[in-house]
C-alpha cells in the first residue's frame, strides 16, 4: 500500500481533515487494518481508531473482523454526485429556457440520501423568501418529493404531513403529471415540481419552479412540464444515464 506523503499531521489537525485522511486512503483499497490506516494516513493510532469508529458509527465506513473498509454512505454520495453531473448536462438547456420564460426560480431537484437536494439552479424573484443555489436541501413536504413520492412504492409521509393529505397530493400529482406545493411565512411561495425519467419511465430526478405568488400558476405549471420532458429527452440521449 502507498505510504501517505504529505506533510505529517499537527496537534492542531481538525477531526474533519483526520477523517478525510483516512478516507482518502480507503479509497485506494479495498481493506485495511487499523495500523496500516494510522501509518498511511499520517495519524497517531489513537486517533485513526476514535476516528474511524466515528465513521463507522455514521455508515462513512463499515468494519468486518478487525479491517476497514469504505461504507454504504460513503459509495451513495459518490453515485448520487456522479448521477447529479449526467442530470446536470441534460437539464442545463431546459432549465434556462424555463427560466427564461418564466422569469421565476428553477431547479433541478434530486434525492440524497433520503433528503431532496437543488442540483443546479437559477435565481429568480422567489430567491428573496428562499435561496436556489445548488446543494440546498429543500423542506420536507415540497412539490418535488411530492413528485418522486408519486412514482414509487408507498412509503410514509414525510415530517409535517398528515397521511390523509399526501395521499390526496400524491394522486394530484399522478393525474396532472406534477405537484403544487405553497408554502411561506412572511412570502407565500408557489412550487411546481415535475418528474425527469430516465429510458425506461424511473422518476430519477424533478424539474421546479417557484413563483412568488399563485397568478399565473397554470401556464407555469405547463412549462415545468415541458422542461422535465426535454430534460427526459436529453438524459435517454446520454450513455452515461444507463446507470441511473
Amino acid at each position: 500500500m502507498p505510504r501517505h506523503t504529505g506533510p505529517k499531521p499537527s496537534a492542531g489537525r481538525s477531526v474533519l481533515e483526520g477523517a478525510f485522511l483516512l478516507l482518502e486512503v480507503l479509497s485506494r483499497v479495498d481493506e485495511a487494518g487499523l495500523t496500516e490506516l494510522a501509518a498511511d494516513a499520517g495519524l497517531p493510532k489513537t486517533t485513526a481508531h476514535r476516528l474511524l469508529e466515528q465513521l463507522v458509527a455514521v455508515g462513512g465506513v463499515e468494519r468486518s473482523a478487525g479491517r476497514y473498509r469504505i461504507g454504504g454512505t460513503i459509495v451513495r454520495l459518490g453515485h448520487s454526485w456522479t448521477s447529479h453531473r449526467v442530470l446536470g448536462r441534460a437539464a442545463a438547456l431546459p432549465l434556462r429556457h424555463l427560466a427564461g420564460w418564466t422569469g421565476a426560480a428553477v431547479a433541478l431537484v434530486a434525492p440524497v440520501c433520503g433528503r431532496m437536494v437543488i442540483v443546479n439552479g437559477l435565481t429568480g424573484a422567489a430567491d428573496a423568501a428562499f435561496s436556489h443555489r445548488q446543494g440546498m436541501v429543500l423542506p420536507p413536504g415540497n412539490a418535488a418529493e411530492a413528485v418522486m413520492a408519486a412514482a414509487a412504492p408507498a412509503a410514509p409521509p414525510p415530517p409535517g404531513q398528515l397521511p390523509s393529505e399526501w395521499e390526496k397530493r400524491l394522486r394530484a400529482a399522478r393525474e396532472h403529471g406534477a405537484a403544487v406545493h405553497r408554502w411561506g411565512d412572511d412570502v407565500v411561495l408557489s412550487c411546481v415540481a415535475a418528474p425527469v425519467r430516465t429510458r425506461t419511465g424511473k422518476v430519477v430526478a424533478a424539474i421546479g419552479t417557484t413563483l412568488p405568488d399563485s397568478h399565473r400558476l397554470a401556464t407555469v405549471t405547463a412549462a415545468t412540464r415541458h422542461a422535465a420532458r426535454l430534460t427526459s429527452a436529453n438524459l435517454a440521449r446520454l450513455p452515461q444515464a444507463r446507470r441511473l
